[in-house]
């Protein structure tokens, strides 16, 4: 059975109605955009019950401030800004071990559908992210990589290079700052502050 649509509308021409506190277009755009904040949100948080919450509180924070639409060029973008806001305050609360770049920039890879602002956007972050690997220290992507890549712990990290936890911790962290610089030089302050890293 095919779902009953109110509204023959695309996202802006929604947001517009939003913005004017229609409840019905917002219902609507909520159901449009959920699998692909679901799906982003399952990447990063890796929890049901985690993306349940978030989601709640973007809709709550979208609603709230949902006059700002008007002036939005790109409705789907400004959501998941909210969004990813909201799971890195989620992340945060909980003292979670942060995200890996790589999975944050996949996460937010958008289908060939979207705006092309949004797309060249994320594909810049991307970009940036990789280029700042590059130019890490053959010992300090090493270690990124281990952590940031393949997932694993400080001390499995110093149990396979043979180093000691301190150290690699200690690179680690310089890398993810020369990381982060390189984002903060690019203007990606919301990316940045989602890839504030807890080391455990």
């Amino acid at each position: 059975m095919t779902s009953y649509l109110p509204y023959d509308k695309d996202e802006k021409e929604l947001a517009a109605l939003i913005a004017d506190g229609d409840e019905m277009a917002f219902r609507q755009l909520y159901r449009q955009l959920l699998p692909y904040l679901n799906g982003s949100g399952m990447k990063m948080l890796k929890s049901e019950d985690a993306v349940a919450e978030v989601l709640q509180e973007t809709l709550l924070r979208l609603w709230v401030h949902r006059e700002k639409l008007r002036d939005v060029h790109s409705p789907r973008a400004w959501i998941f800004r909210i969004f990813s806001n909201e799971c890195f305050r989620y992340l945060k609360k909980f003292g979670l071990q942060s995200i890996p770049l790589e999975a944050v920039a996949e996460a937010q890879l958008p289908a060939a559908a979207d705006g092309p602002e949004e797309v060249v956007y994320l594909r810049e972050t991307r970009h940036i992210i990789r280029d700042a690997v590059k130019r890490l220290s053959p010992r300090q992507r090493e270690i990124y990589q281990l952590s940031r890549e393949q997932g694993l712990r400080i001390n499995e990290i110093a149990a396979e290079l043979g180093l000691a936890s301190k150290y690699v911790k200690k690179t680690l962290m310089v890398a993810v700052h020369n990381v982060r610089r390189q984002l903060h030089k690019a203007g990606k302050f919301y990316l940045m502050a989602l890839i504030l890293t807890i080391f455990k």
